[in-house]
């Protein structure tokens, strides 16, 4: 049987799984809205069409329909039963003694919810939020066997996070996180996102600051005692490590004006007046707002600005970054000795977005494998919640690394064509899809190579010649990150390749970085690191320094670059496109960004990719399936 999860918060949207694999429906790239959420106009309208697209998909009877546990009173496609659970609990706090594992799902009534009409007898059931990204890293990573980690800003109310220890069929939680207590690397990193950048889904970019600043020693200690105060730490000294109380004595944070000294009882700022408020209040204490101020125990006063311009903001993100690598390296190997026979890592929650940090989770030693989804964030907790609720083999089985594009390439075909696209080499087959009228009013045409041999050879040649291209195949990328599918490609072997697709096409800050593509054989001749986790960019590596002059438009300000590496059993003509560029300029590296404009979705439409085309310095759209280039 099939089940079919959906999720109403912000990256909101629905999947499916049964024997026959994955589908994911992103709501953002269907709406073109940045991080939509249930409460946004026109969701309503369009999620009962999802439902009934996936309905049709499933190879089986759709029989479970699992929800999670997320609502806002003007979402208007909720489950009452939802809402009446979690207006009863925020975080479903298991009583009697039955403990977590009985807290984390429950079976709701479908009466009147709108959405189920249409569904027939289904099982309907709520799904906690971060249960749900712990079902996603484990049931997506091939393991039998994992440690499973999901730590972000907040999921539902108070609660930050979870550790799962995933056997088999079975995920078991055992720990449950809250931002009262903390770890609140989440929160505190959207706070300071939101004061630099001027929205908490600012996160990439300020990871992006972080290499252009400096971390300071003096700040350090406080930032890491935001993260997480003393008493938390002083209670589980092997989950986190307890400071020195001479770098905090004396120091302070300032909030409109007002000044909270380090208190040392709780061991934190804010956490001694939020003692006995809700758990909305300290969720908006701690990442909605960050210090406009903050006195170090040395009487250094910092004033925080507003501008990635500034530089005591590049050197504060710098110094939050390094409080973030230490503690959550720390948490997560005082988490594996406490379960030690469990040697893989699977991670997930917005947190796992932070590839520089992952990458430390990596080289600390305690793990034989860090395995992190594609839509690590909330754009895969519907997938997640349809994991959890999941009959096993409704479970797509992934054999290790050989399976991980199932879930990255889960996504949408791209629209705008018809399912069997025009044929190859015929231009009357286009004609008829209304292709050829269209490119023709836009003053464009239309090229179609004989064979895979011609299409590659061309796209490589017009890469070699300086061009970008935008590429465009298959079903699109789960999660933020454009892994070849929806890809603007350009060549990384001249002089200001980065500011012509980042800036130029893109209008992207500076600072941001770009991501190289590299074929995998030959990945440890121009970078160094966790080369074998680099599928799918969630992970720093190192540009080598005897290829930095040859990669100074891919690799990042502070030398790492946000590899993905491509192998030709999963990404075969990408994988040659490297190799091909690389025969003519003798750089078989890419650089890749997302196929958008600024501040747009990753697009899905050709008619998109077209209006980039047209309206930008974009010089060619490919479509490898078809074999034609558009220019």
């Amino acid at each position: 049987m099939a089940t079919i999860g959906v999720h109403f918060g912000h990256d909101a949207g629905a999947a499916l799984t049964d024997a026959g694999g994955y589908r994911v429906v992103e709501a953002e790239r269907r709406l073109g809205l940045r991080h939509v959420c249930g409460g946004n106009s026109g969701f309503a309208r369009e999620a009962a069409d999802w439902l009934a697209e996936l309905r049709e998909r499933a190879v089986s009877p759709v029989t479970r329909v699992a929800v999670a546990d997320w609502y806002t009173p003007v979402c208007e496609v909720l489950p009452p039963a939802l809402v009446e659970l979690v207006g009863e609990d925020a975080r479903w706090t298991a009583t009697g003694g039955t403990g977590l594992a009985d807290a984390v799902t429950r079976v709701i009534k479908p009466v009147g919810w709108p959405l189920a009409d249409a569904l027939g007898d289904i099982t309907l059931t709520a799904v906690r939020h971060h249960y749900a990204h712990c079902a996603l890293a484990y049931y997506t990573s091939g393991a039998r066997k994992a440690l499973v980690l999901a730590l972000d800003g907040t999921g539902n109310y108070a609660e930050c996070g979870m550790v799962c220890l995933g056997d088999g069929d079975q995920l078991t939680p055992v720990m449950s996180f809250t931002n009262r207590g903390g770890p609140r690397f989440g929160l505190v990193y959207e706070a300071l996102a939101r004061r630099v950048h001027g929205s908490q889904f600012d996160t990439g970019k300020l990871l992006g600051l972080t290499a252009t600043g400096e971390p300071d020693p003096a700040l350090l200690p406080v930032l890491r005692a935001m993260l997480i105060p003393q008493a938390t730490r002083r209670a589980s000294p092997d989950l986190y490590e307890p400071l020195d109380e001479a770098g905090l004595t004396g120091s302070a944070l300032c909030y409109a004006g007002s000044w909270w000294e380090y208190d040392p009882v709780t061991g934190g700022y804010l956490d001694v007046g939020l003692a006995d408020s809700s758990d909305d209040d300290v969720v908006h204490s701690f990442g909605s707002i960050f210090p406009e101020a903050i006195r170090t125990a040395d009487g250094r006063t910092i004033v925080v600005g507003t501008s990635p311009e500034d530089r005591g903001c590049r050197d504060l993100a710098a110094t939050l970054q390094a409080a973030v690598e230490r503690d959550l390296t720390r948490l997560a190997t005082g988490i594996s000795r406490r379960f030690p026979s469990y040697s893989t890592l699977c991670y997930a929650g917005g947190c796992a977005l932070n590839i520089t940090a992952n990458s430390c989770l990596v080289e600390s030693g305690q793990f034989t494998r860090v395995s992190v989804p594609t839509c690590c964030d909330d754009s895969g907790i519907a997938l997640g919640a349809a994991l959890a609720v999941a009959d096993p083999a409704d479970r797509p089985p992934l054999a290790g690394r050989s399976g991980w594009a199932q879930l990255a390439y889960s996504g949408d075909p791209l629209e705008g064509l018809d399912a069997d696209g025009p044929a190859a080499g015929d231009l009357a087959a286009a004609g008829r899809t209304g292709l050829r009228d269209r490119l023709a009013a836009l003053g464009l045409g239309a090229r179609y190579a004989s064979d895979e041999e011609e299409f590659v050879r061309s796209v490589a040649e017009l890469l070699a010649e300086q061009k970008c291209v935008a590429w465009l195949e298959g079903g699109m990328e789960t999660g933020p990150r454009a892994l070849g599918h929806r890809s603007l490609l350009v060549s990384a072997h001249w002089s200001g390749a980065r500011r012509y697709v980042s800036q130029t096409i893109k209008q992207r800050e500076w600072f941001r970085p770009v991501a190289p593509i590299c074929p995998e054989e030959v990945a440890d001749h121009w970078f160094s690191g966790p080369l074998d986790h680099a599928e799918s960019m969630l992970f720093a590596v190192r540009v080598r320094p005897e290829a930095a002059e040859r990669l100074a438009e891919a690799r990042h300000i502070d030398g790492t670059a946000r590899l993905q590496t491509v192998r030709a059993d999963t990404q075969p003509l990408l994988h040659r496109l490297c190799r091909a560029v690389g025969d003519r300029t003798g750089l078989p590296v890419l650089i890749n960004t997302s196929a958008n404009g600024g501040g747009r979705p990753i697009l899905n439409d050709l008619d998109e990719a077209l209006e980039l085309l047209t309206g930008t310095e974009l010089d060619a759209i490919v479509l490898p399936e078809h074999r034609l280039i558009i220019a």
